[in-house]
């Protein structure tokens, strides 16, 4: 308890003196002395174009996606301080064990919607960075399939200005402004997420009785297709990573479709892709309760080589491979700024657990 009471007051004013840039630099450059480099995955959720039909976009709305030119800059600023390589060199470093000389980044796309590709290769051509796209495999053979929860978000904006009123939500739910509709998919898909497949599907289909079946899917959330991914995998800096086969919380998962969700795009994805297949997963919804000690445990048995998080922070040799954090690159943060303070962030956690004699640790628990 007074560990976790020092963590919480430190990490605060850490939060707070960190945004003076000399300072917080200064703090991990010690962290570094210290500990050694780390490996700051990188994760951008997703790219939408600077454009009225964008911006209106409810992700961009809500600051979880990225316009080209905020990951140009972002990417520019981050390889000033770190040397972008491709998720299997990094994995290699970490697998060693030994400490780190340099500070290296991988750079993740966490959904495989189309427009993040096609925006996203001219960036990375012009910088020449690497980087891997998290494919979910159910949408890849249809062009009129989306995520599941971007589905929820196309039903409100199809009863807009209308409320919404479901059984599994105790109340109607506001549609008639932007900020209603982010508070309503937002209360939708806390009430959807930690449900198991079946559930799940019969909460879908009670939202879509609502617009009069499954609502169709804007252009800026079709997935990448099959034929498209393909072609992707000839790009030299292109690796691929699975998300699941229908987004699914993989932890609310019934067994067998815990297995299908990490077996199955495997499988779909080592054939389509061949080589570029870096056999990586990345765990949908990224973080507990949605993932636990036993979606870890089937990933291994699966045979994926590491598992991603939505965690924050940043992977140091000797790390659980199947529990790795990444930061956040969106309109809030540049991904290098996090990457810094997650170091001193690291070394206060060391600190107190020489200091407390506390024998646990958080990137040790997925362990158990």
């Amino acid at each position: 308890m007074l560990r976790q009471g020092a963590t919480y007051l430190l990490r605060g004013a850490l939060r707070h003196i960190g945004r003076v840039a000399p300072v917080r630099q200064g703090l991990h450059r010690l962290s570094v002395l210290s500990r050694g480099a780390g490996v700051a995955f990188l994760r951008c959720r997703r790219l939408l174009p600077d454009t009225a039909r964008g911006r209106e976009h409810p992700d961009r709305v809500r600051g979880s996606a990225t316009t080209p030119a905020e990951l140009h800059q972002a990417l520019e600023q981050a390889r000033r301080t770190l040397r972008f390589v491709h998720v299997g060199e990094a994995l290699a470093a970490l697998q060693r064990g030994t400490r780190l000389r340099e500070g290296l980044a991988v750079l993740t796309f966490d959904e495989s919607f189309a427009a993040t590709m096609e925006l996203a290769l001219p960036v990375l051509r012009d910088l020449g960075i690497p980087a891997t796209l998290f494919v979910t495999t159910s949408p890849l053979d249809d062009a009129g399939e989306t995520l599941w929860d971007s589905q929820v978000h196309a039903v409100v904006q199809a009863m807009a200005p209308k409320p919404i009123t479901v059984g599994f939500v105790d109340r109607g739910l506001a549609t008639d402004s932007p900020a209603d509709r982010l508070r309503t998919v937002h209360r939708l898909l806390l009430a959807m997420t930690s449900l198991d497949e079946t559930e799940l599907h019969r909460r879908l289909s009670e939202l879509f009785a609502l617009v009069g079946g499954t609502p169709p899917v804007p252009s800026l959330d079709r997935m990448v297709q099959a034929a498209e991914l393909r072609q992707l995998c000839r790009e030299p800096l292109i690796s691929i990573g699975a998300h699941g086969h229908g987004h699914l919380s993989l932890a609310s998962a019934s067994e067998a479709a815990l297995t299908d969700e990490l077996v199955r795009p495997r499988e779909r994805l080592r054939a389509l892709c061949g080589n570029a297949f870096a056999d990586v997963v990345s765990y949908p919804f990224g973080r507990p309760p949605y993932v636990n000690d036993h979606v870890i445990h089937a990933a291994r048995a699966a045979g994926y080589r590491a598992g991603f998080t939505a965690l924050p922070g940043v992977a140091r040799p000797g790390d659980h491979l199947f529990w790795l954090p990444r930061l956040a690159i969106d309109r809030h943060s540049t991904g290098v700024n996090a990457y810094e303070l997650a170091g001193t962030f690291n070394a206060i956690d060391e600190l107190l657990l020489a200091a407390s004699g506390e024998q646990e640790r958080v990137d040790e628990a997925p362990e158990g």
